[in-house]
């Protein structure tokens, strides 16, 4: 009833949907993709717009920006780089489900005034997963697909139950 101890019992069954090899292509691929990550950002919310023209008014850093002109912009870049921070978490936390769930609901309920759907979660996977093809090209299998598939899938999941939560 509020006190820490139900709160631990919330997470204490938490655990990734992931199997040790999957874990292990997550880990292998992001050595590639961090070296590229502002990039992989950018082309992800710039696939994400061209996707969904409408989701760019949901952004309102960057909603009255001409599609163009987007790719330059600092907003674009910061909220990117803010997604792929996210990411970096959930690699270097794919042994610590507990911790990286209580960040993601965190990440979640700070998304509520943002009017954040689950639709445009899978919209971003959906972004995200193209660029991770075209940046990882023969380390892109269906293993290596359906392993980030699975991840993103957790990601979400878990930041809609903080966007549900009170």
């Amino acid at each position: 009833m509020g006190c820490s101890s139900s709160l631990s019992q919330k997470h204490a069954h938490v655990s990734l949907p992931l199997s040790e090899p999957q874990k292990y292509l997550v880990r292998e691929t992001w050595e590639t993709i961090e070296q590229h990550k502002n990039m992989v950002g950018k082309k992800t919310f710039l696939r994400f717009f061209e996707m969904n023209p409408d989701y760019q008014k949901l952004f309102p850093e960057f909603k009255d920006v001409d599609p163009v002109e987007l790719e330059n912009t600092s907003a674009l870049y910061g909220h990117a780089k803010r997604v792929m921070k996210a990411v970096e978490n959930a690699v270097s936390s794919l042994d610590d489900a507990f911790s990286f769930a209580a960040y993601l609901e965190e990440l979640g309920r700070r998304h509520i005034a943002r009017a954040l759907k689950p639709s445009y979660l899978d919209a971003m996977q959906e972004a995200l997963m193209y660029n991770l093809k075209d940046l990882l090209r023969s380390q892109w299998t269906k293993e290596t697909e359906e392993a980030w598939n699975r991840l993103f899938r957790f990601i979400s999941s878990t930041m809609v139950k903080g966007l549900q939560s009170p």
